[in-house]
């Protein structure tokens, strides 16, 4: 299980970064999510300054739409390669449903070329 959430985590952070310097200009909206067991994606971390990040989305809420279809049932992989990333600049609508809230909250964000650096080492 470690090891599928270390893959999930590079590529919904790293790879996004990788395709910013592709022809293509790849872009995503910042969310490491995670399958629930009911196909959902719950919102894991996200990428200081990226669209969600600025958007309000929070870790914890959970995906339930992309795009207005759907996630639970869906293929997780599909999900975040087809629905969240896409050509940078172009819109993906988010219906959230964040925990201890009853009302279901809709994220309307701008795909973006992420770049995700690695922390730097302390002085030793």
């Amino acid at each position: 299980m470690k090891t599928l959430m270390v893959m999930l985590f590079a590529a919904m952070t790293v790879l996004p970064a990788l395709a910013a310097n592709s022809e293509k200009k790849f872009g995503g909206v910042g969310i490491d999510g995670v399958a629930a067991s009911d196909g959902q994606i719950a919102v894991r971390q996200l990428v200081a300054g990226g669209p969600a990040h600025v958007a309000g989305i929070r870790m914890g809420d959970v995906i339930t739409h992309i795009d207005g279809k759907p996630t639970r049932g869906s293929d997780f992989r599909e999900m975040v390669y087809k629905r969240l990333r896409g050509v940078a600049g172009t819109p993906v609508v988010l219906k959230i449903r964040r925990p201890g809230e009853e009302k279901v909250l809709i994220f309307t964000l701008q795909r973006q070329q992420l770049v995700v650096t690695a922390p730097k080492e302390g002085k030793r």
